[in-house]
């Protein structure tokens, strides 16, 4: 926005103006009223064009990239929770490398899955059984993750949280890819919306 002229400097510019004679643009009407001398201009040359960065006051504070940098401290109070999270990533990592036949087996959000299971007996017990059901989300909290599924048993929606990081699961397989979205598949992180519809929808174990 432009600030409005004073009374003087309209009476100041109108002067000028009559004084003048006819002026081919504005630029020169307003070259007139500058008052700098020769050796001011050419510092305002000097200044627009610019100083090397060499001569700066400031430039010998500064280390160029090729060098070290500056060497980051711990804050005390962060250094519990930044512990945490590289303990934490370390088992995430080591898990990972101890189950793959589960932690690395691709799976996305309405896939129809398949999880073997320990059902009884400790983590080296034979006593499995099978879980099927919806990929309806994926809770990711490190050693923590999990992911719930969905499926109809006797006639009622079952729904599940299995910890992927859990010692009992045994295996991880796909049954089908984009059980719900068929055609144009999913677009959502989370299928929550399928719990108010109907239920034979997420129905992936057959014949009960």
């Amino acid at each position: 926005m432009f600030r409005p002229l004073s009374s003087s400097t309209v009476c100041l510019f109108s002067r000028r103006f009559n004084q003048t004679s006819k002026p081919s643009n504005l630029l020169d009407t307003f070259s007139s009223f500058s008052t700098k001398s020769n050796d001011e201009d050419k510092s305002d040359a000097r200044m627009m064009e610019g100083v090397p960065r060499e001569d700066l006051a400031f430039f010998h504070h500064r280390h160029p990239h090729n060098q070290h940098k500056n060497p980051k401290f711990k804050i005390p109070r962060k250094r519990a929770s930044k512990l945490f999270a590289e303990i934490n990533a370390d088992a995430v990592k080591k898990s990972t490398e101890g189950n793959p036949d589960v932690l690395k087996v691709p799976f996305d959000v309405g896939d129809a899955i398949e999880i073997t299971m320990v059902s009884s007996g400790g983590v080296d017990s034979n006593d499995l059984e099978k879980i099927r059901g919806v990929v309806l989300g994926v809770h990711k909290r490190g050693l923590g993750t999990g992911v719930y599924i969905r499926d109809m048993l006797f006639g009622q929606p079952v729904e599940r949280k299995v910890p992927l990081h859990s010692p009992l699961l045994k295996s991880l397989k796909v049954l089908k890819k984009n059980f719900i979205g068929k055609k144009n598949g999913i677009k959502r992180a989370k299928l929550y919306y399928l719990r108010d519809l109907n239920p034979t929808i997420c129905r992936v174990t057959k014949g009960k």
